[in-house]
């Protein structure tokens, strides 16, 4: 992670340049007076601007964020830094006066194709004579050095402690500085272009900016898919889309207690297809999945709209216009649909859908895949879309050889609908892992995954009363955003966490992990684009809290039960669903997907023998991966012994060692994580937890330990850190936690 917050050392430099600069100022009382957007090359990723220098320091300094963040190992050396500005500004009116008034910029650039650093621009049109320059140069202790580049001056600067150059000029009264000469080159090459005074669209937005806030920031989309490769491995298709699409956002940011806000305008080009544009030709609707949505929602974006057939109708147009060869292609293959599944999808699907489609990534569980999604579509009427799905699903069915069965889950019915590439063939590559998908209806939503385990996962928070509209934390943090608007973002970044770290490259990893307390304190981030016809209200609001880190040790010692692969067991989701026709094959038995896109593409999901039209014997089941997931013993048609469960991968690693006595768990039940280490050890009877548990972290410490009586915690419990300090005792009592 790039330490922007460096910047703030810029200032120093700044209030030392700026002061000693004066001589330099002084033959420059004739000279062209430039607005600071004049020179800033036109590859700026973003822009952050103030009015006065002065009283931004401040707003900074004495915000709980800075003050924060200063306090961790990484930004420490920034508190040493800003007791040196304090000391600079607050002590010394004659600099505190220098800088009252003062503009100062910082754009942000790419250095290479996967880094980037800052210029700063301060205009120092009203320095004046400092009779003491001595003495503030006294402060630091650096070496000057000058050079000539087409004509213009560079001063360089090296830090005597830290051997670090920053590179300064001068054009006409603005002041430019950055730790990389190549910046300052590129700004004095392209100091005539006036690049920002003359693009319309940036024009645009701008006035639409308060112009007395003391903060503002500016952001091009033309350089995200760029940015973002100073994070990722590959390429993303959604940023570059947006940036194909989008043109700028532009906010007036603030410090308020805890909340960093940015509130402003985003606008895009109308001329190109995308999402956005589709969705800005339709009325904001209103969101409400929060009210059946998980609260370890990591990331919930909602999509809404007034009236789903117009944005259909919008975001058709778009792919039409985009490219009338694959349109034609869309509309070939839906008909196509149709005439296979003699259906009529505005009938069985399209009518039926309400005011939102709602993308989620849950917190990853253990048994949670990358891929994992939740897409919750919101129903004019749930009666009809229960209709419809039926419909639907019964003609799928009809024409494809696997046969599933509806699986009762807790009162919920699990359906499966084996059709590919349904969802991206009409919403877009967003959806396209949405393959093949699992569903269940849950209140006035239809609820889909690609992943059973995920839906039942689902269906245990709802039950539960984990919900995020049960979360009073988070009803507060979305009460700052409209409900009605055409796109909203939340994250919870303690719940995201596990997705930045674990699905990251090596390097990106090391670097997430040092910086844990820091990411999880920004603990809540929320965005929202509203439409108002050529460009979008635009809300970005970031919740600080310095103890997210403590609370996310705790939730995650508390939950350790419940963050175990039991459920795929206990409910008996890894057994072989057999029709009968196949229970009555006597002896050897393979059973096999059949891709229905290329019959030829067949995987084996299990083996085993057929005993009396009963599972008889040892039963291998296996991923779509072709890898082993469980080898199971059954007598007379039920789990029976010692049965093992494995990771997906080739290792075939174990994942937990189970024993069953008729279907149901008893005895000794244990978990491993994905490097070998115990996860959990913990006796069990008839189906319950009951006796001696104890949980572990990966590295093979122990997390967690207790006893459980008829599936209940009882008695004392123990929480250690991972170094093997005791954390936590808690006394439970008849479902309470005894003081």
């Amino acid at each position: 992670m790039k330490k922007f917050f460096k910047i703030l050392l810029y200032i120093i430099i700044v209030i030392v340049v700026v002061v000693g600069s004066f001589f330099a100022y002084i033959y420059f009382s004739e000279s062209t007076q430039r607005n600071a957007f004049s020179i800033i090359p036109d590859d700026a990723i973003f822009i952050v601007e103030t009015k006065n220098l002065n009283e931004a320091w401040s707003a900074v300094s004495e915000s709980k964020i800075w003050n924060h963040l200063t306090s961790t190992e990484y930004f420490g050396d920034l508190n040493k830094s800003g007791d040196k500005i304090d000391s600079l500004i607050k002590e010394n009116k004659l600099v505190s006066s220098l800088l009252k008034d003062r503009q100062l910029l910082i754009s942000a650039h790419m250095t290479s194709g996967i880094d980037y650093d800052f210029i700063f621009f301060v205009d120092i049109e009203k320095a004046s004579k400092i009779s003491f320059l001595s003495d503030i140069f006294g402060l630091f202790d650096y070496t000057v050095k000058k050079r000539d580049y087409k004509k213009v001056e560079i001063t360089e600067l090296t830090d005597n402690k830290t051997n670090k150059t920053i590179y300064i000029t001068i054009i006409d009264n603005l002041l430019a500085g950055s730790y990389t000469s190549s910046l300052i080159e590129k700004l004095i090459d392209k100091k005539e272009e006036n690049y920002w005074n003359k693009d319309q669209y940036f024009i645009a937005g701008s006035k639409s900016l308060k112009k007395r806030n003391l903060f503002k920031f500016y952001f091009n989309y033309s350089m995200l898919g760029k940015y973002l490769k100073c994070f990722l491995d590959e390429e993303s298709e959604q940023a570059n889309s947006l940036s194909n699409a989008m043109a700028y956002s532009m906010f007036n940011m603030n410090f308020k207690n805890e909340l960093l806000s940015l509130e402003g305008s985003t606008n895009f080009f109308d001329s190109i297809p995308s999402y956005l544009n589709a969705l800005s030709k339709v009325k904001p609707g209103a969101m409400n999945a929060y009210n059946i949505l998980s609260d370890k929602t990591a990331l919930y974006m909602a999509l809404c709209f007034d009236d789903f057939n117009e944005f259909y109708e919008s975001i058709s147009t778009q792919f039409a216009d985009e490219d009338s060869t694959e349109y034609a292609n869309i509309d070939k293959n839906i008909k196509r649909i149709e005439k296979f599944l003699k259906i009529d999808l505005n009938e069985v699907f399209f009518s039926w859908i309400g005011n939102e489609i709602a993308f989620v990534k849950m917190q990853p569980e253990s048994n949670a895949r990358e891929q994992d999604i939740i897409v919750a579509i919101h129903t004019k009427d749930i009666d009809d879309a229960k209709l419809g799905m039926e419909k639907f699903t019964k003609q799928v069915k009809k024409r494809s050889p696997v046969k599933f069965e509806i699986i009762e889950y807790k009162n919920f019915k699990i359906n499966y609908l084996n059709i590919k590439g349904f969802f991206k063939l009409f919403l877009g590559k967003m959806f396209g892992k949405l393959e093949k998908p699992y569903y269940t209806f849950i209140e006035d939503y239809v609820v889909f995954s690609n992943s059973p385990s995920s839906i039942m996962d689902f269906i245990d928070n709802y039950m539960k009363g984990r919900t995020l509209s049960h979360s009073e934390d988070f009803m507060d943090f979305k009460n700052e955003f409209n409900n009605k608007s055409n796109v909203t973002v939340f994250i919870q970044m303690p719940k995201l966490y596990k997705h930045l770290y674990f699905y990251s490259d090596k390097d990106t990893r090391v670097s997430i992990h040092d910086n844990k307390e820091i990411i999880l304190s920004f603990a809540k981030i929320g965005f929202q684009l509203t439409s108002k016809g050529n460009f979008y209200d635009t809300k970005l609001l970031a919740y600080h809290d310095e103890n997210a880190l403590m609370y996310e040790e705790l939730e995650k010692m508390e939950n350790a039960a419940d963050d175990l692969f039991i459920e795929e067991y206990d409910t008996l989701g890894f057994k072989p669903i057999l029709t009968e026709e196949q229970l009555k094959q006597e002896g050897v038995f393979r059973y096999f997907y059949i891709d229905t896109i290329d019959p030829t593409d067949s995987t084996l999901i299990s083996e085993g023998m057929i005993t009396d039209e009963k599972l008889d014997g040892l039963w291998r089941i296996y991923y779509e991966s072709g890898n082993i997931k469980a080898a199971v013993v059954f007598i007379e048609g039920k789990a029976d012994g010692n049965a093992m469960f494995y990771y997906d991968n080739k290792e075939s690693t174990s994942k937990a060692e189970v024993n069953f006595t008729e279907d149901v768990i008893n005895g000794e039940y244990k978990e491993f994580y994905e490097n070998g280490n115990l996860k959990a050890l913990i006796y069990m009877k008839e189906g319950e937890f009951h006796g001696n548990a104890e949980f572990y972290y990966d590295t093979g410490n122990l997390k967690l330990k207790g006893k459980f009586k008829d599936g209940i915690k009882k008695g004392k419990w123990k929480h250690y850190t991972e170094t093997g300090e005791l954390f936590n005792k808690e006394k439970w009592k008849k479902l309470k936690i005894e003081q």
